[in-house]
């Protein structure tokens, strides 16, 4: 699904808004990123969005029939926590390490729950058609911009280095991505 420039240009201006928090006005442009967020070619992708459940509400999940290596389609679910891009990410501590923000850490602890949750959810997997409990998958955390990776700047390495230090040993095993919001922007971008 492709946006048009017009369509394009209103979701940077939310991006982009220096101080309000547009989590929500962004969350409608996400199922136009389905080819990113999803791996593989997906097929009857369907998007829900602010799905109630034990622990909160899960913002976004895109579910989609994917096709495996064997030629089978089998319909997966993806769960994404928001946070506007707005969020910062990580916050200085000392001269050469970051940590996560509220906002970060916040996003990963919802994820964490409201997967749990779906997982165990036999009417979850009834409303989105999935069969297999394993066909559930934490999609990942939609957060900040390049731009607001460390707040307050500064030393930009160590941020990255938070990043990379958890994307190597926190988030490998169930495949949680990480994404800024300027991310998506580039791939919806006309």
């Amino acid at each position: 699904m492709t946006l048009t420039t017009a369509e394009w240009a209103s979701f940077r201006a939310l991006i982009d808004e220096p101080v309000d928090h547009k989590e929500l006005e962004c969350q409608a442009y996400l199922i136009h990123a389905a080819g990113l967020l999803l791996p593989g070619d997906p097929s009857s992708i369907v998007a829900a969005t602010e799905e109630r459940n034990f622990f909160g509400r899960t913002d976004f999940i895109i579910a989609a029939d994917i096709l495996d290596d064997t030629n089978q389609n089998s319909r997966h679910a993806y769960i994404f926590e928001l946070k506007a891009p707005q969020c910062h990410l990580f916050e200085t501590v000392t001269a050469n390490r970051c940590q996560p923000t509220r906002d970060f850490i916040a996003a990963e602890n919802q994820l964490l729950h409201y997967y749990d949750e779906a997982v165990g959810n036999a009417r979850f997997r009834q409303r989105m058609n999935i069969v297999d409990q394993d066909n559930i998958h934490i999609g990942g955390v939609i957060i900040g911009t390049l731009g607001r990776l460390l707040r307050g700047g500064g030393n930009l390495p160590a941020a990255r280095t938070a990043l990379r230090v958890r994307e190597k040993y926190f988030y490998p095993n169930r495949k949680l991505r990480v994404l800024t919001w300027d991310r998506i922007s580039d791939y919806v971008r006309p």
